[in-house]
């Protein structure tokens, strides 16, 4: 048990490594978006992306950034109203295709609200429609059978946790 549990660590810290070494410049963009905010930073997702939107969100307002959670199933039922010019919004979906984020994507881009995406997909529609695209490595979910989410939720919230300290240092 102790060996398995190792190796899984193991596993997903290696696409960690491999997440850490395929940042660049849209990193950078990123951070620069989250620096310029002049109003609150929209942290959004669904299913499992959301629980980790909700831990970033949460790390950036504990933090001193104002940041809230947007459910994107919520939103398509009238929490969109909270998005203002000013904002930032951060997407996290490991697809990048669904129904709910891309009328959340067109509000966003019809009032001017620029998109950080973290995702999979890179050729998606989440993927080629923000302004900053953070891609995940493609890489196995971890565990038996594979079938939970489990290294896609870890590298999706390495990058919100390396925005918000980058963020907040200015550096």
């Amino acid at each position: 048990m102790i060996d398995f549990g190792r190796d899984l660590i193991h596993d997903e810290a290696r696409a960690l490594d491999a997440l850490a070494d395929s940042l660049g410049e849209t990193f950078e963009q990123a951070v620069r978006l989250i620096l310029g905010c002049k109003g609150k930073v929209i942290v959004g997702g669904l299913g499992k992306s959301g629980h980790i939107g909700r831990k970033i969100a949460a790390t950036f307002a504990s933090t001193g950034t104002t940041a809230t959670f947007l459910h994107l199933a919520e939103a398509i039922h009238g929490d969109l109203g909270l998005a203002a010019q000013g904002d930032v919004a951060l997407l996290i979906s490991q697809s990048g295709q669904t129904a709910e984020l891309a009328l959340v994507v067109d509000h966003f881009i019809a009032i001017g609200v620029p998109i950080i995406a973290i995702t999979g997909n890179s050729g998606s529609m989440l993927g080629t429609t923000a302004t900053a695209a953070l891609v995940l490595p493609h890489w196995p979910e971890v565990g038996p059978e594979a079938v939970a989410p489990t290294t896609s939720t870890t590298t999706a919230l390495s990058p919100g946790d390396a925005l918000r300290v980058l963020g907040a240092s200015g550096e």
